[in-house]
Protein backbone atom coordinates (compact mmCIF):
# COMPACT_ATOMS: atom_id res chain seq x y z
CA UNK A 1 0.00 0.00 0.00
CA UNK A 2 1.63 3.10 -0.90
CA UNK A 3 2.38 5.74 1.98
CA UNK A 4 2.04 8.81 0.56
CA UNK A 5 0.47 10.47 -2.67
CA UNK A 6 2.06 13.11 -4.98
CA UNK A 7 0.14 16.36 -5.02
CA UNK A 8 1.33 18.80 -7.68
CA UNK A 9 0.10 22.46 -7.39
CA UNK A 10 0.13 25.13 -10.03
CA UNK A 11 1.96 27.93 -7.91
CA UNK A 12 3.00 29.85 -11.02
CA UNK A 13 0.41 32.79 -10.00
CA UNK A 14 2.43 33.26 -6.64
CA UNK A 15 3.31 36.56 -5.39
CA UNK A 16 0.65 37.90 -7.95
CA UNK A 17 -2.66 39.78 -7.06
CA UNK A 18 -5.81 37.56 -6.75
CA UNK A 19 -5.07 34.04 -7.43
CA UNK A 20 -1.80 34.90 -6.62
CA UNK A 21 -2.50 35.41 -3.00
CA UNK A 22 -5.04 32.70 -2.72
CA UNK A 23 -2.11 29.82 -3.74
CA UNK A 24 -0.15 31.55 -1.42
CA UNK A 25 -2.46 31.67 1.50
CA UNK A 26 -3.54 27.61 0.84
CA UNK A 27 -0.08 26.73 0.30
CA UNK A 28 0.94 28.10 4.05
CA UNK A 29 -1.93 26.44 5.59
CA UNK A 30 -1.30 23.14 4.12
CA UNK A 31 2.31 22.92 5.33
CA UNK A 32 0.64 23.16 8.23
CA UNK A 33 -1.90 20.37 7.88
CA UNK A 34 -0.54 18.02 5.88
CA UNK A 35 2.47 15.71 6.94
CA UNK A 36 1.47 12.64 4.97
CA UNK A 37 1.35 13.34 1.14
CA UNK A 38 4.44 14.86 -0.75
CA UNK A 39 3.93 18.07 -2.38
CA UNK A 40 5.07 19.45 -6.03
CA UNK A 41 5.20 23.54 -6.45
CA UNK A 42 5.52 24.73 -9.86
CA UNK A 43 6.78 28.09 -10.01
CA UNK A 44 7.70 30.54 -12.62
CA UNK A 45 11.32 32.48 -12.26
CA UNK A 46 9.72 35.31 -11.10
CA UNK A 47 8.16 34.01 -7.73
CA UNK A 48 10.62 30.72 -7.40
CA UNK A 49 13.09 32.75 -4.26
CA UNK A 50 9.67 34.20 -3.15
CA UNK A 51 8.14 30.43 -2.15
CA UNK A 52 10.52 28.75 0.78
CA UNK A 53 8.88 25.59 1.84
CA UNK A 54 8.52 25.39 5.38
CA UNK A 55 7.66 21.69 5.45
CA UNK A 56 9.94 18.87 4.19
CA UNK A 57 7.13 17.30 2.09
CA UNK A 58 7.14 20.37 -0.08
CA UNK A 59 9.13 20.77 -2.64
CA UNK A 60 9.84 23.56 -5.54
CA UNK A 61 10.04 22.57 -9.23
CA UNK A 62 10.72 25.83 -11.82
CA UNK A 63 7.79 25.95 -14.79
CA UNK A 64 8.22 29.02 -16.69
CA UNK A 65 5.28 29.05 -18.57
CA UNK A 66 3.51 32.12 -19.59
CA UNK A 67 -0.81 31.47 -18.75
CA UNK A 68 -2.65 31.83 -21.67
CA UNK A 69 -0.23 30.69 -23.81
CA UNK A 70 0.43 27.34 -26.06
CA UNK A 71 3.73 26.69 -24.11
CA UNK A 72 1.66 26.64 -20.86
CA UNK A 73 -0.79 23.93 -22.96
CA UNK A 74 2.21 21.83 -24.13
CA UNK A 75 5.46 22.34 -22.56
CA UNK A 76 3.92 23.04 -18.99
CA UNK A 77 1.84 19.89 -19.71
CA UNK A 78 4.69 17.38 -20.76
CA UNK A 79 6.67 19.19 -17.26
CA UNK A 80 3.64 18.03 -14.81
CA UNK A 81 3.05 14.86 -16.30
CA UNK A 82 6.65 14.04 -16.00
CA UNK A 83 6.14 14.95 -12.12
CA UNK A 84 4.02 11.44 -12.57
CA UNK A 85 1.38 12.64 -10.14
CA UNK A 86 -1.53 11.07 -8.11
CA UNK A 87 -3.55 14.64 -8.46
CA UNK A 88 -2.95 17.99 -10.24
CA UNK A 89 -4.65 20.88 -8.43
CA UNK A 90 -5.02 24.10 -10.17
CA UNK A 91 -6.30 27.23 -8.62
CA UNK A 92 -7.67 28.71 -11.66
CA UNK A 93 -9.26 27.80 -14.22
CA UNK A 94 -6.13 27.62 -16.95
CA UNK A 95 -5.81 23.74 -16.94
CA UNK A 96 -3.56 22.36 -19.52
CA UNK A 97 -6.17 20.67 -21.34
CA UNK A 98 -4.86 17.55 -22.41
CA UNK A 99 -3.32 16.42 -18.73
CA UNK A 100 -5.09 12.73 -18.78
CA UNK A 101 -5.13 11.99 -15.06
CA UNK A 102 -6.70 13.38 -11.66
CA UNK A 103 -7.51 16.83 -11.84
CA UNK A 104 -8.65 19.53 -9.01
CA UNK A 105 -9.46 23.37 -9.47
CA UNK A 106 -10.45 26.21 -7.40
CA UNK A 107 -12.48 29.05 -9.97
CA UNK A 108 -13.28 31.84 -8.58
CA UNK A 109 -16.02 33.26 -10.59
CA UNK A 110 -17.00 33.02 -14.13
CA UNK A 111 -17.50 37.09 -14.36
CA UNK A 112 -15.92 37.25 -17.97
CA UNK A 113 -18.39 35.23 -19.36
CA UNK A 114 -21.16 37.81 -18.36
CA UNK A 115 -19.15 40.94 -18.32
CA UNK A 116 -17.12 41.75 -21.70
CA UNK A 117 -14.05 42.81 -21.42
CA UNK A 118 -13.68 44.42 -25.04
CA UNK A 119 -13.13 47.68 -24.13
CA UNK A 120 -10.17 46.73 -22.19
CA UNK A 121 -8.64 45.14 -25.26
CA UNK A 122 -5.84 46.35 -28.03
CA UNK A 123 -6.92 43.30 -30.13
CA UNK A 124 -8.55 43.60 -32.91
CA UNK A 125 -12.76 42.61 -32.70
CA UNK A 126 -12.70 38.92 -34.73
CA UNK A 127 -9.66 38.51 -32.44
CA UNK A 128 -11.06 38.95 -29.28
CA UNK A 129 -14.15 37.55 -30.03
CA UNK A 130 -12.03 34.28 -30.76
CA UNK A 131 -10.09 34.62 -27.52
CA UNK A 132 -13.54 34.74 -25.47
CA UNK A 133 -14.69 31.75 -27.11
CA UNK A 134 -11.21 30.28 -26.40
CA UNK A 135 -11.67 31.04 -22.69
CA UNK A 136 -14.97 29.78 -22.31
CA UNK A 137 -14.19 26.46 -23.63
CA UNK A 138 -11.09 26.16 -21.73
CA UNK A 139 -13.40 27.30 -18.30
CA UNK A 140 -15.49 24.38 -19.38
CA UNK A 141 -13.12 21.69 -19.77
CA UNK A 142 -11.94 22.46 -16.29
CA UNK A 143 -14.66 22.60 -14.78
CA UNK A 144 -15.61 19.15 -16.67
CA UNK A 145 -12.63 16.97 -16.53
CA UNK A 146 -11.83 18.37 -12.48
CA UNK A 147 -12.89 15.72 -10.28
CA UNK A 148 -14.16 18.33 -7.64
CA UNK A 149 -13.98 22.56 -8.32
CA UNK A 150 -13.48 24.61 -5.46
CA UNK A 151 -15.71 27.84 -5.47
CA UNK A 152 -15.92 30.76 -2.82
CA UNK A 153 -19.45 31.54 -2.61
CA UNK A 154 -23.33 30.24 -2.67
CA UNK A 155 -23.49 32.51 -5.61
CA UNK A 156 -20.51 32.22 -7.57
CA UNK A 157 -21.74 28.15 -7.69
CA UNK A 158 -25.42 29.52 -8.85
CA UNK A 159 -23.57 31.08 -11.26
CA UNK A 160 -21.41 28.13 -12.25
CA UNK A 161 -24.50 26.42 -11.93
CA UNK A 162 -26.66 28.42 -14.77
CA UNK A 163 -23.40 28.31 -16.87
CA UNK A 164 -23.00 24.29 -16.91
CA UNK A 165 -26.42 22.64 -16.18
CA UNK A 166 -25.23 19.21 -17.18
CA UNK A 167 -22.85 19.33 -14.75
CA UNK A 168 -23.65 17.41 -11.55
CA UNK A 169 -23.76 19.66 -8.43
CA UNK A 170 -22.05 17.31 -5.94
CA UNK A 171 -18.76 18.55 -8.44
CA UNK A 172 -19.13 22.09 -6.31
CA UNK A 173 -17.79 22.05 -3.25
CA UNK A 174 -18.07 25.92 -1.43
CA UNK A 175 -14.75 27.09 0.55
CA UNK A 176 -15.12 30.72 1.36
CA UNK A 177 -11.66 32.38 1.60
CA UNK A 178 -10.35 34.14 4.70
CA UNK A 179 -7.76 37.41 5.17
CA UNK A 180 -4.12 36.98 4.64
CA UNK A 181 -2.45 38.04 8.14
CA UNK A 182 -0.40 40.44 6.68
CA UNK A 183 -3.26 42.94 6.43
CA UNK A 184 -4.24 42.06 10.06
CA UNK A 185 -0.53 42.12 11.57
CA UNK A 186 1.76 44.97 9.24
CA UNK A 187 3.72 47.73 10.77
CA UNK A 188 1.80 51.12 11.90
CA UNK A 189 0.94 54.12 9.68
CA UNK A 190 4.24 55.92 8.40
CA UNK A 191 2.82 59.21 7.82
CA UNK A 192 5.40 59.19 4.90
CA UNK A 193 3.54 56.86 3.38
CA UNK A 194 0.84 59.65 3.21
CA UNK A 195 2.73 62.05 1.66
CA UNK A 196 4.96 59.75 -0.60
CA UNK A 197 1.21 59.42 -2.67
CA UNK A 198 0.30 62.84 -2.16
CA UNK A 199 -2.84 61.97 -0.20
CA UNK A 200 -4.41 64.09 2.45
CA UNK A 201 -6.75 62.83 5.14
CA UNK A 202 -9.80 62.54 4.99
CA UNK A 203 -10.29 60.06 2.18
CA UNK A 204 -11.97 57.32 0.59
CA UNK A 205 -10.24 54.54 -0.08
CA UNK A 206 -11.04 51.53 -2.72
CA UNK A 207 -8.86 48.74 -3.67
CA UNK A 208 -8.96 46.42 -7.08
CA UNK A 209 -8.88 46.74 -10.94
CA UNK A 210 -10.67 49.13 -12.87
CA UNK A 211 -12.68 46.03 -14.87
CA UNK A 212 -15.67 46.69 -16.31
CA UNK A 213 -17.32 44.94 -13.61
CA UNK A 214 -15.69 46.90 -11.16
CA UNK A 215 -18.19 50.04 -11.79
CA UNK A 216 -15.42 52.51 -10.91
CA UNK A 217 -17.18 55.26 -12.92
CA UNK A 218 -20.14 55.56 -10.97
CA UNK A 219 -17.96 56.04 -7.80
CA UNK A 220 -16.39 58.54 -9.68
CA UNK A 221 -19.54 60.00 -10.26
CA UNK A 222 -20.83 59.57 -6.80
CA UNK A 223 -17.53 61.10 -5.33
CA UNK A 224 -18.41 64.21 -7.89
CA UNK A 225 -21.70 64.41 -6.24
CA UNK A 226 -20.71 63.67 -2.82
CA UNK A 227 -18.20 66.78 -2.83
CA UNK A 228 -21.44 68.95 -4.86
CA UNK A 229 -24.00 67.81 -2.69
CA UNK A 230 -22.02 67.56 0.84
CA UNK A 231 -19.33 69.42 0.40
CA UNK A 232 -16.96 66.82 1.18
CA UNK A 233 -13.24 68.36 1.46
CA UNK A 234 -11.28 64.76 0.78
CA UNK A 235 -9.89 62.93 -1.48
CA UNK A 236 -11.05 59.73 -3.24
CA UNK A 237 -7.94 57.09 -3.67
CA UNK A 238 -8.15 54.35 -6.23
CA UNK A 239 -5.46 51.47 -5.74
CA UNK A 240 -5.04 49.46 -9.06
CA UNK A 241 -2.67 47.41 -11.39
CA UNK A 242 -1.94 50.20 -14.50
CA UNK A 243 -3.97 48.72 -17.64
CA UNK A 244 -6.18 49.57 -20.51
CA UNK A 245 -8.79 49.97 -18.00
CA UNK A 246 -7.19 52.26 -15.26
CA UNK A 247 -5.69 54.47 -18.23
CA UNK A 248 -9.86 54.84 -18.86
CA UNK A 249 -10.73 55.90 -15.53
CA UNK A 250 -7.20 57.93 -15.82
CA UNK A 251 -8.81 60.10 -18.67
CA UNK A 252 -12.37 60.35 -17.18
CA UNK A 253 -10.74 61.93 -13.93
CA UNK A 254 -8.92 64.20 -16.42
CA UNK A 255 -12.19 65.02 -18.33
CA UNK A 256 -13.67 65.70 -15.32
CA UNK A 257 -11.17 67.56 -13.71
CA UNK A 258 -10.57 66.22 -10.52
CA UNK A 259 -7.01 65.33 -10.83
CA UNK A 260 -6.19 66.48 -7.58
CA UNK A 261 -9.42 65.06 -5.44
CA UNK A 262 -9.07 61.46 -7.56
CA UNK A 263 -5.93 59.73 -7.16
CA UNK A 264 -4.88 56.87 -8.94
CA UNK A 265 -1.02 55.75 -6.96
CA UNK A 266 -0.69 52.15 -9.20
CA UNK A 267 -0.29 54.70 -12.68
CA UNK A 268 2.74 55.37 -11.43
CA UNK A 269 4.26 52.96 -9.74
CA UNK A 270 3.01 49.57 -7.93
CA UNK A 271 1.85 50.34 -4.41
CA UNK A 272 2.98 47.61 -2.43
CA UNK A 273 0.77 45.94 0.37
CA UNK A 274 2.16 47.46 3.26
CA UNK A 275 1.40 50.64 1.95
CA UNK A 276 -2.34 49.79 0.89
CA UNK A 277 -2.36 48.46 4.84
CA UNK A 278 -1.07 51.71 6.02
CA UNK A 279 -3.83 53.39 3.64
CA UNK A 280 -6.48 51.19 4.90
CA UNK A 281 -5.75 52.34 8.46
CA UNK A 282 -6.18 55.85 7.55
CA UNK A 283 -8.81 56.07 5.20
CA UNK A 284 -12.40 57.69 6.16
CA UNK A 285 -14.16 54.81 4.35
CA UNK A 286 -13.79 51.69 2.24
CA UNK A 287 -16.06 51.74 -0.78
CA UNK A 288 -16.89 48.97 -3.11
CA UNK A 289 -19.54 49.55 -6.19
CA UNK A 290 -18.65 46.16 -7.93
CA UNK A 291 -21.37 44.80 -10.12
CA UNK A 292 -20.71 41.31 -9.77
CA UNK A 293 -18.22 39.23 -7.45
CA UNK A 294 -17.00 35.38 -6.99
CA UNK A 295 -16.32 36.64 -2.96
CA UNK A 296 -15.02 40.00 -2.65
CA UNK A 297 -11.97 40.31 -0.41
CA UNK A 298 -11.28 43.92 -0.03
CA UNK A 299 -13.98 45.01 2.21
CA UNK A 300 -13.02 41.82 4.73
CA UNK A 301 -9.26 43.23 4.65
CA UNK A 302 -10.55 46.96 5.31
CA UNK A 303 -12.70 45.22 8.30
CA UNK A 304 -9.73 43.58 9.55
CA UNK A 305 -7.78 46.99 10.54
CA UNK A 306 -11.32 48.68 11.59
CA UNK A 307 -12.36 50.95 8.38
CA UNK A 308 -16.36 50.93 8.05
CA UNK A 309 -17.61 49.48 4.44
CA UNK A 310 -20.31 51.29 2.27
CA UNK A 311 -20.42 48.47 -0.87
CA UNK A 312 -22.70 47.53 -3.72
CA UNK A 313 -26.33 45.46 -2.58
CA UNK A 314 -25.12 42.56 -4.78
CA UNK A 315 -26.03 38.73 -3.69
CA UNK A 316 -22.60 37.72 -3.03
CA UNK A 317 -22.31 40.60 -0.57
CA UNK A 318 -24.75 40.05 1.19
CA UNK A 319 -24.01 36.36 1.37
CA UNK A 320 -20.53 37.37 3.01
CA UNK A 321 -21.06 40.58 4.88
CA UNK A 322 -24.63 40.26 6.22
CA UNK A 323 -25.45 43.36 7.96
CA UNK A 324 -21.61 44.13 8.94
CA UNK A 325 -21.63 46.79 5.94
CA UNK A 326 -23.50 49.64 4.70
CA UNK A 327 -25.09 48.56 1.47
CA UNK A 328 -25.98 51.03 -1.56
CA UNK A 329 -27.64 50.32 -5.35
CA UNK A 330 -24.85 49.91 -7.56
CA UNK A 331 -26.63 51.46 -10.60
CA UNK A 332 -28.29 54.26 -8.59
CA UNK A 333 -24.78 57.37 -8.12
CA UNK A 334 -27.76 59.15 -6.17
CA UNK A 335 -27.92 56.56 -3.65
CA UNK A 336 -24.08 55.98 -3.59
CA UNK A 337 -23.57 59.45 -2.63
CA UNK A 338 -26.25 59.41 0.33
CA UNK A 339 -24.84 56.40 1.55
CA UNK A 340 -20.70 57.33 1.49
CA UNK A 341 -21.77 60.50 3.25
CA UNK A 342 -23.48 58.59 5.97
CA UNK A 343 -20.46 56.23 6.56
CA UNK A 344 -18.55 58.60 6.89
CA UNK A 345 -20.37 61.32 8.77
CA UNK A 346 -22.40 58.93 11.39
CA UNK A 347 -20.70 58.12 14.36
CA UNK A 348 -22.88 55.78 15.55
CA UNK A 349 -23.66 53.73 12.22
CA UNK A 350 -19.46 53.69 11.94
CA UNK A 351 -18.85 52.11 15.21
CA UNK A 352 -21.52 49.27 14.86
CA UNK A 353 -19.89 48.60 11.63
CA UNK A 354 -16.32 48.75 12.70
CA UNK A 355 -17.32 46.02 15.73
CA UNK A 356 -19.38 43.94 13.33
CA UNK A 357 -17.00 43.92 10.76
CA UNK A 358 -14.46 42.35 13.30
CA UNK A 359 -16.48 39.49 14.57
CA UNK A 360 -16.80 38.71 11.12
CA UNK A 361 -12.98 38.17 10.77
CA UNK A 362 -13.54 34.40 12.70
CA UNK A 363 -16.24 33.42 10.19
CA UNK A 364 -13.84 33.56 7.14
CA UNK A 365 -9.91 32.06 7.38
CA UNK A 366 -7.52 30.33 5.10
CA UNK A 367 -6.99 27.77 7.39
CA UNK A 368 -10.25 26.43 6.89
CA UNK A 369 -10.10 27.33 3.43
CA UNK A 370 -6.66 24.77 3.13
CA UNK A 371 -9.32 22.03 5.13
CA UNK A 372 -11.64 22.03 2.69
CA UNK A 373 -8.69 22.22 -0.21
CA UNK A 374 -7.13 19.04 1.85
CA UNK A 375 -10.85 16.84 2.00
CA UNK A 376 -11.02 17.56 -1.28
CA UNK A 377 -7.68 15.97 -1.98
CA UNK A 378 -8.20 13.45 -0.21
CA UNK A 379 -11.50 12.21 -1.31
CA UNK A 380 -10.62 12.51 -5.23
CA UNK A 381 -7.60 10.24 -4.09
CA UNK A 382 -9.62 7.54 -2.18
CA UNK A 383 -11.75 7.21 -5.00
CA UNK A 384 -14.89 9.22 -2.83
Amino acid sequence: MKKHHIIGIDARFYGEAGPGRYVKNILENLEKLDIKNKYIIFLTKKNYDMYIPSAGNFEKVLADYKWYTWSEQLGFLFKVIKQKLDLFYVPHFNIPVLYPKKLAAAIPDIIMHSFSTEKGTTLPKFYFKFKKLIYKFVVYWAVLRSKKVIIPSKDAINDFKKAFPKIKESKYVLAYEGVDLDFKNGQNILSSVLEKYNIKKPFLLYVSSMYEHKNVPRLIEAFKNLRKTYSFPGQLVLIGKKDKFSEDIQKLVKDENLENKVLMPGMKSYVPDEDVLALRKEARAYVFPSLKEGFSLTPLEAQAVGLPCAISDIACHREIYGDSVLYFDPHDTSDMTEKINEIITNENLRNKLISKGKDLQSKYSWQNTAKITLDVFNQILEGI
